[in-house]
């Protein structure tokens, strides 16, 4: 693995076949809703009651509700980048018991488009929480093997340091047979801090679900889409006391919220939400209650 390596130029990459695509500047963007899996809802939404959280997202009979592992797709300047991996097929039959897991559909979603994995030229992700970076491997016989052979890699430094030796708090979250197998990547590289990783495609550190998660913000002078990550996993998560019992600093969490939407609001960002199965994206308005979802965006 290398630290702040200045991006190398790609062959040319395919690019996606698809009709009428999301456009921001020369990116075509695109949505890959590749998993479905089920988390305790009074985890995902911490100390706000169950009345309130369940009248948007409803829970099934174990208290649990339902999330998409959605990836974002970024293809231009002879780039595919894809926004993490979700949670892929490496995981016991016990496991995939306890998070309902279905199929996964990356080679599916990218089949539509005319490309395979080995089309991916980067691989962006947010943080190495299990259902972030798992997706990235299938198990070859006794050992994980990458989808993305080709991809460079991107994660913050302090993310990957945090999943090496996580807080008890978090541990869960960290698996170590990804972790470790993410390290052995020749082509990973770490990254300190917020940075134009590409051309109109920048990344925003914040610290408070787990130390250094990074947003992807893809821009030109008319629009911004930001991938909120798990900042704000749901439009349901928009509100800023909406905070989930996953996030290690509460507090934080609740300070780089009003941030982000402050500058979605004054900036009319569209927001991308990595595991609301209802709604992919959405900008926002303020109100008497605060700042609310606004329009919601197809992508």
């Amino acid at each position: 693995m290398q630290k702040d390596q200045k991006p190398a130029t790609p062959a040319q990459a395919k690019s996606p076949s698809h009709s009428q695509p999301f456009t921001i500047g020369s990116y075509s963007l695109f949505s890959l809703n590749v998993q479905e899996f089920f988390l305790d809802g009074g985890a995902m939404f911490g100390v706000v009651p169950k009345p309130l959280w369940e009248k948007v997202v409803p829970a099934d009979t174990l208290n649990r509700i339902k999330l998409v592992a959605r990836l974002l797709l970024i293809s231009g300047n002879g780039r595919n980048i894809l926004v993490d991996t979700g949670m892929g097929t490496a995981w016991s039959e016990k496991l995939q018991s306890i998070f309902s897991l279905s199929p996964f559909k990356l080679h599916e979603e990218l089949r539509r488009l005319g490309l395979t994995t080995h089309d991916i030229t980067d691989v962006i992700f947010t943080h190495l929480h299990y259902d972030h970076v798992a997706g990235m491997f299938e198990l070859q016989g006794d050992h994980l093997r990458s989808l993305f052979p080709e991809a460079t890699l991107y994660v913050q430094a302090d993310n990957y340091q945090a999943a090496c030796h996580p807080h008890p708090k978090e541990k869960a979250g960290y698996v170590p047979l990804f972790i470790e197998a993410l390290g052995q990547q020749k082509n990973l590289r770490l990254l300190n801090g917020e940075t134009e990783l590409f051309e109109g495609i920048s990344l925003l550190t914040v610290h408070g679900h787990t130390p250094g998660q990074q947003l992807v913000k893809v821009f030109d002078n008319h629009r911004t889409l930001v991938h909120c990550a798990d900042l704000f996993p749901f439009a349901a998560h928009i509100p800023i006391s909406w905070i989930m019992s996953y996030d290690i600093e509460p507090l934080k969490v609740f300070d780089e919220k009003t941030y982000i939407l402050d500058r979605a609001l004054k900036e009319s960002w569209i927001l991308y939400f990595g595991h609301d199965p209802m709604h992919e994206a959405a900008t926002v308005r303020q109100d008497q209650k605060g700042i609310v979802p606004d329009r919601f965006v197809a992508l």
